[in-house]
């Protein structure tokens, strides 16, 4: 198999098997620039938070939704997704989650709900075993929340 194209020229290729599912394109951008080419064309926007302020979500959502309908798309068809990352603990918060069960509950749910996220990319700093324990008590606390929230 070969492909020749206008910037590269590929000889003698042999794909290996199909995707068992659709591979999709996820972006971590943050300026209106990319933001518009995410709603064009990405299947899904990836920030980090803390990194990017959460109060700037929803105005950069605004920017992804806008660019996809000129684009024909359905906004709603691109994923909301968050890289967060913390430590969970047994005492008082003392930042964004860096604190207990209840505190990540509490600052996922909101992400959610008031800024769209449908999908959480998590990283701890912790232990990695007894991290996990605690990250599935958090996310059992995170849908429930988002349930209630919209029943």
């Amino acid at each position: 198999m070969s492909f020749d194209g206008k910037h590269y020229s590929l000889k003698g290729v042999h794909p290996g098997p199909r995707p068992a599912h659709p591979i999709e394109i996820w972006l971590g951008v943050f300026g209106p620039r990319s933001l518009r080419l995410l709603g064009r064309a990405a299947d899904g926007w990836l920030p980090s938070i803390p990194s990017m302020p959460i109060e700037e979500m929803n105005p950069r959502h605004a920017i992804i939704d806008e660019a996809a309908i000129e684009a024909g798309r359905d906004p709603s068809d691109i994923r909301r997704l968050a890289n967060v990352n913390g430590t969970i603990t047994a005492g008082p918060s003392d930042s964004f989650l860096r604190g207990p069960v209840g505190q990540w509950i509490e600052k996922l749910s909101i992400l959610a709900l008031e800024h769209g996220v449908d999908s959480f990319i998590l990283w701890t700093e912790g232990e990695l075993v007894g991290e996990t324990h605690k990250l599935a008590e958090v996310a059992t606390g995170v849908r429930a929340t988002v349930r209630a929230a919209r029943a």
